[in-house]
């Protein structure tokens, strides 16, 4: 069959987001063709979110569901569990969609790749007006393996997904503090193949505190995502082992940036448990031993 734009749900949830919401909205209603439907569920918040909700000239035009405060994964598994749409479009309430035929294009490249599961796009990401990356990581086909190594989906805002192939793997898992994201496009990659359409049709916006003090303390939680990811599917002792230094090696390079000598030393000693002789043929060996020599990284940071 070929899909249309009306067979696509757009879901959002929503968490004290009175000031971004409605230019949110704004944007998809501004699709051509529209979504078939819009979903927005409300994750509990404690400012106005509802009041400017039900007050927008949208609202007759949505599906609004409140529920106590759970979190995103939670938020997202309601909405999908109340849509009967074909497809569904993720949008967080902050991120705005640039391109009003997005999901036109998007529905197209699914018509055109049968065996897809998943359709994102290129994004701009936008640190707080400190700086701009466009995210353009191109996806063609079967791609499984790239999700164990990091999060192939250039951003969530960017994602079309096929709902049966959500429901059979179970959705997002609420109960992963980070990456439950990422978790999810693994699966659907492994149920099927993963398309790019290679324009910017999201605007996201990140916190800044993303990019250092927070980066150390999801830590733990990286180690819970992939040892989730690993449990997918038999990959070989070689594999698991690469894997794993390429998700600590994320860290380790962080630590190094800002000058946490404790905490690359702490990373390197997982690096080497979990990848083997892997981390010692690489630059982390040198800086691990310069780092126990002076317990800082200055003055090369």
């Amino acid at each position: 069959m070929k899909y249309k734009t009306s067979d696509i749900a757009v879901v959002i949830p929503a968490f004290n987001c009175s000031a971004t919401i409605i230019n949110t909205l704004d944007r998809v209603f501004k699709q051509s063709p529209l979504p078939g439907e819009v979903i927005i569920v409300n994750d509990g918040s404690t400012d106005d979110t509802e009041a400017v909700i039900m007050s927008s000239r949208y609202f007759s035009l949505i599906n609004y569901i409140y529920q106590d405060n759970a979190g995103p994964a939670v938020a997202r598994n309601t909405a999908i569990n109340n849509t009967e749409k074909l497809w569904v479009a993720f949008l967080d309430a902050d991120d705005l969609w640039i391109d009003d035929c997005k999901l036109a294009k998007q529905i197209e490249l699914a018509n055109s790749n049968p065996l897809a599961t998943l359709i994102d796009s290129f994004a701009c990401i936008d640190w707080q007006g400190s700086k701009k990356i466009n995210v353009k990581n191109v996806k063609n086909g079967n791609v499984f393996t790239e999700f164990l190594k990091s999060n192939a989906v250039n951003a969530t805002s960017s994602v079309l997904a096929k709902t049966e192939i959500i429901k059979k793997v179970g959705g997002f898992n609420p109960s992963l503090k980070l990456g439950e994201d990422r978790l999810l496009w693994a699966k659907l990659a492994k149920e099927g193949e993963v398309h790019t359409l290679p324009l910017i049709t999201v605007n996201k916006i990140n916190e800044q505190g993303n990019l250092t003090s927070k980066g150390m303390k999801n830590y733990k939680y990286r180690l819970e995502l992939v040892t989730e990811l690993l449990d997918l599917e038999p990959v070989s002792e070689n594999d698991v082992k690469s894997i794993w230094l390429v998700n600590l090696g994320e860290f380790m390079n962080l630590a190094f940036r800002t000058n946490n000598a404790k905490g690359f030393l702490m990373v390197f000693n997982d690096a080497r448990k979990l990848s083997g002789h892997k981390v010692l043929t690489t630059k982390y060996i040198m800086l691990a031993l310069y780092c126990k020599l002076f317990g800082t990284f200055k003055p090369f940071v």
